[in-house]
């Protein structure tokens, strides 16, 4: 099978994997967003807020040394495994004895409890066998498939349960643990590596990840600024709104898009040498990001209202302004992750690092500046600020490889097209007095319907020529046949 190939039916795999996966996650926030307040949804963001920052401080980059070695050994993944164990121990210690300084920092009493139950995720998720990491290289992810599976639906049924029970943010923690517990487990049942207490390769690791420990550390500042001045500016409840809403704008992002992108990495990488090949492989895996982006992109943007008003419930509605914003802020989360990762695949952490570090300076400076006074200024200069950083990081990487900016600009063109016809067409429907469910179903339909059949056609007329309109067309049976 060919490298293209298997790149394309991994993440057609991936896909499905996130459609079933996402899509328990979306009724299990459909559930809970019905049972809980925002004051419980801040609590849960704010522990997941705390155990980032923590977690980043151990953040070894296992799985992109791992990817981007050239000849693995078996003593490569020991000394993974084995630091991995250490650092998220060492750190959940850290937590669990600074919990109470956290929750007084945050002028909340109920995160001490809870970010100490919480930060017992971290070491449970480190003991999982690195022979997964093994599959990722080998662009292998049948057997993720098959365990994912099993964590998300046993996690769901005991979110589930325990909301309908006793309504808390504890039914997320431990659905979180049980998660944590059933996804470590399974890895020893579907990948037979069994790994061994080793650090005779960590010189070797921790020079590819002290970089990539520093940018984790630069990211999650940028990723979450946002976060700890609303809840700084405005409290806990609003927090929970602004964060809920915002994590529903990311998932597409969460559920499909970033884990179809995850063989791009390693299609990448294999092509780190070969100058000419590097470029068409970032700019098609550009070009297809683009793509699949542009109508979601489009239909978040169009009809917030609806959107918070299906999945959230009518007592989420006047938090539904901000995911018109937080349109931009999905589109350059899954951009901005795809770029950073080319970059990553070249060895080009350091230069990656010190974009982060000036990008989250000016972030921060602005929203302290400008972005405080409400929620809806917040997230509106979060998505401008997060379309600005993605096309300076793209003009970046457009320098260091010459992948084609304008070539790229022309492939993107029947998507931008198919968006917006698929647009006019949604609100063009004669559906205005019906249920919202109704309409959100119908307007769905209609735009993603009509956004992919006009993008395929007007590929298909103008690309046809194109280098990688062939590749796409020689792997779909359908085109591959005509």
């Amino acid at each position: 099978m060919s490298l293209s190939l298997q790149v394309i039916k991994s993440s057609g795999l991936l896909l499905g994997l996130q459609l079933i996966h996402r899509g328990l996650g979306i009724v299990s926030t459909l559930i809970l967003a019905r049972l809980l307040t925002p004051d419980h949804f801040g609590i849960v963001a704010l522990v997941t807020i705390a155990l980032q920052f923590f977690e980043l401080l151990v953040e070894t980059g296992n799985q992109q040394y791992i990817v981007q070695k050239s000849v693995l050994e078996d003593e490569d993944l020991n000394t993974a495994w084995t630091l991995d164990i250490l650092s998220k121990t060492t750190i959940a210690l850290i937590v669990i004895a600074t919990s109470p300084f956290v929750a007084d920092w945050f002028q909340e009493p109920d995160l001490t409890i809870a970010l100490a139950v919480a930060s017992l995720a971290l070491p449970i998720r480190a003991l999982k066998t690195p022979g997964m990491f093994r599959l990722a290289r080998q662009i292998n992810y049948k057997p993720l498939f098959q365990l994912s599976l099993w964590q998300k639906g046993v996690s769901f049924v005991t979110v589930v349960n325990i909301a309908v029970i006793e309504p808390s943010y504890w039914a997320i923690i431990i659905g979180n643990l049980v998660a944590a517990v059933v996804f470590t487990v399974g890895t020893y049942r579907v990948e037979p590596y069994r790994p061994r207490w080793s650090l005779l390769r960590l010189r070797e690791q921790w020079q590819f990840s002290q970089w990539l420990l520093l940018r984790g550390i630069v990211g999650f500042t940028r990723s979450q600024v946002d976060n700890l001045l609303v809840s700084k500016a405005f409290g806990t409840s609003q927090l929970g709104g602004y964060n809920l809403v915002r994590e529903i704008s990311l998932l597409p992002a969460l559920s499909a898009i970033i884990p179809m992108s995850e063989p791009l990495l390693a299609a990448i990488a294999n092509a780190k040498n070969e100058p000419m090949q590097l470029a068409f492989r970032i700019r098609l895996s550009l070009a297809l990001m683009i793509s699949a982006l542009a109508p979601l992109t489009v239909f978040i943007m169009s009809f917030p209202d609806l959107i918070v008003r299906v999945l959230l419930g009518p007592d989420w509605s006047r938090f539904s302004p901000l995911l018109e914003p937080f349109g931009l802020f999905f589109f350059t989360f899954c951009l901005f992750a795809l770029i950073s990762d080319a970059i990553i695949a070249q060895g080009r952490v350091k230069l990656l690092f010190w974009f982060d570090v000036v990008s989250t300076l000016a972030i921060v400076a602005i929203l302290w500046r400008w972005a405080t006074h409400s929620l809806d200024a917040m997230a509106w200069w979060r998505g401008w600020l997060a379309v600005a950083t993605t096309a300076a990081l793209l003009l970046i990487l457009q320098k260091q490889v010459r992948f084609g900016l304008g070539r790229l600009t022309v492939l993107c063109i029947p998507a931008l097209i198919g968006s917006g016809a698929g647009m006019l067409s949604a609100m063009a429907m004669p559906v205005s007095e019906a249920h919202f469910l109704i309409r959100f179903f119908v307007l769905g339909f209609t735009h993603v319907v009509v956004s992919v059949a006009v993008t395929i056609a007007f590929a298909s007329l103008f690309l046809k020529k194109t280098e990688e309109w062939g590749l796409i067309a020689s792997v779909i049976p359908v085109w591959r046949s005509k």
